[in-house]
């Protein structure tokens, strides 16, 4: 059966031609779509980069001290003096050097994965909230579409003398709140395009549409989520923070141990030896004494206990937002399940026997209006609720530490 087109139907190809989305037809998304290109993301590039980064100064760290070249001349003495410095790293002082690096390159790997699982976060909420609009827009057409065939059976009435001016005038006016309650969905709609179209990256001329069903959930219990928190990303990145504070130390300790340096010299035709040319070798020691090593290792291992502390709090806030967000979704699934099963079907009965006790004069046309807007809300709820159910379920996927999708 093709319905008739209602004036919601006209205002919302009028505004998609006047948002300039009239030459680009919608290009439709699924959510696998949507976090396959998350690694083409432009802020997915920053957290490459500070990995990139991170790994160079890790190798940078095993470089050995740069060695020191002097070159000198005596009006009395040797006519040309050379000479180098060549520094020894033989108590280990470059290898915990480079331990530290590569403990906080760790860190920056946690970290970019950390990033990077938010950033996919913040994917499937854009996505969800565009799955909301766009059933906001087909709800709010609906709503539109039921409220001119109420003006029509107005008019039909009036016109068989059975019905008032009243009646029609008021259906026009519920016709136009369904238009404007259309228009607005319709620029939300554009508005969460460009959300997630930003997020990635993509070009904001080019609407978008979602594609495919919202993920709600499957059955889940909390105590095998909780089995999952003992490798969450964020314990984990808790964790490198501890392993470099611990190569922080190590390293500040070997500093206590003295700097060694290979030292050679040629004096060429020196008057004093005859003109001969001559030849020193030996080597410098360095003697850390007013370096206060001690406080510098107090202050690193100061730094390792606030990490382990730090630890301990993340796995308690970890556990306590699992919890919460477990409670939440089931709360939104069973909302979501009461509506579509039972309010649903009862409000949408209630209107068709409005609509045709108002068709058959046993009411007036204020209980069918008031009928059609609660079938009408009762739709917007239904669709945010499974947007809520969607949301609370990538929620508890990321609060376990795992991904959905």
């Amino acid at each position: 059966m093709v319905r008739p087109i209602g004036r919601a139907c006209i205002v919302i190809a009028w505004m998609l031609g006047a948002a300039g989305f009239a030459a680009a037809d919608p290009k439709p998304v699924t959510l696998h779509d949507a976090l396959g290109a998350v690694g083409q993301a432009p802020a997915a590039a920053v957290t490459t980069h500070e990995v990139e980064a991170a790994n160079a100064l890790a190798d940078a760290a095993g470089a050995w001290p740069s060695p020191a070249l002097h070159v000198s001349t005596n009006r009395l003495t040797a006519r040309l003096v050379a000479g180098a410095s060549v520094p020894l790293p033989v108590f280990g002082t470059v290898d915990a050097a480079r331990r530290q690096a590569a403990a906080e390159a760790g860190v920056v790997r946690a970290d970019g994965a950390a990033a990077l699982r938010m950033l996919r976060h913040r994917v499937v909420l854009a996505w969800v909230t565009l799955a909301r609009l766009d059933g906001d827009v087909v709800a709010s057409s609906i709503a539109a579409q039921q409220a001119a065939k109420l003006g029509l059976i107005a008019r039909g009435r009036q016109d068989a003398g059975v019905g008032a001016d009243v009646d029609v005038t008021t259906a026009n006016a519920a016709k136009a709140r369904a238009d404007v309650a259309a228009a607005a969905a319709v620029r939300a709609q554009a508005a969460a395009s460009a959300e997630l179209a930003g997020v990635l990256g993509w070009p904001l001329a080019q609407p978008l549409r979602s594609a495919g069903p919202l993920d709600t959930g499957a059955p889940a219990e909390l105590a095998a989520l909780r089995a999952r928190l003992a490798h969450h990303p964020e314990r984990a990145a808790a964790a490198a923070r501890i392993a470099a504070a611990d190569a922080a130390v190590a390293q500040v300790r070997s500093l206590a141990w003295p700097s060694v340096s290979l030292e050679a010299e040629v004096s060429y035709d020196d008057p004093t030896n005859g003109g001969a040319t001559d030849a020193l070798i030996g080597l410098a020691i360095e003697l850390p004494v007013f370096a206060r090593i001690g406080d510098q290792v107090r202050a690193a291992r100061a730094t390792s206990a606030v990490q382990r502390a730090r630890i301990a709090v993340t796995e308690t806030e970890l556990a306590a937002e699992l919890a919460a967000a477990f409670e939440r979704w089931r709360a939104a699934v069973e909302t979501l399940d009461a509506l579509e099963h039972e309010v649903v079907p009862a409000q949408e009965r209630a209107a068709a026997l409005s609509a045709q006790a108002y068709r058959e004069g046993a009411r007036d046309l204020a209980s069918a209006l008031q009928a059609e807007r609660d079938l009408a809300a009762v739709r917007a709820e239904v669709n945010a609720a499974r947007a809520d159910a969607a949301v609370t379920w990538e929620d508890l996927q990321r609060a376990a530490g795992t991904d959905a999708n």
